[in-house]
């Protein structure tokens, strides 16, 4: 088996009576473009103006989909309720990471990854779980 590509038995030569032909012809049809006033404009290849032509979608994507599908109402666990702040900005830390543990708890998410997203210790994560009284779907 070969490593790399042997160009010696390449089907077309890089230099054939072919292609002096062709290049003898687009130089013909360049320079009468040119008689007649045309203009020729060069660009680098990422000074384009068209958009991005190809982007994955996470949603097709077989490593992702199962993210994006819709869960049965029967398997979701029943609402769990943070107590009532009076007013938005009564919020306390707490609070606000309680909620965060919560969304990642309902994602499925370990205490321990869940320290790791939000920058704190699995220590405080599960005290904070008890005091809010979330539960974990997954431990680790």
């Amino acid at each position: 088996m070969q490593r790399f590509h042997d160009t010696r038995n390449d089907p077309l030569p890089m230099h054939s009576p072919q292609h002096d032909t062709e290049r003898a012809n687009l130089a013909q049809q360049t320079a009468e473009f040119l008689a007649r006033g045309g203009k020729v404009q060069q660009i680098g290849h990422r000074m384009s103006s068209a958009p991005a032509t190809f982007t994955i979608n996470p949603e097709r994507s077989p490593v992702y989909a199962h993210l994006f599908a819709t869960v049965a109402t029967e398997a979701v666990p029943p609402a769990q309720v943070l107590p009532e702040p009076t007013t938005e900005l009564a919020q306390t830390e707490e609070q606000k990471l309680a909620a965060l543990i919560m969304a990642d708890t309902a994602l499925g998410n370990s205490p321990k990854w869940i320290a790791k997203k939000h920058h704190m210790t699995e220590k405080r994560v599960r005290q904070i779980a008890r005091d809010y009284h979330i539960t974990f779907h997954v431990q680790r």
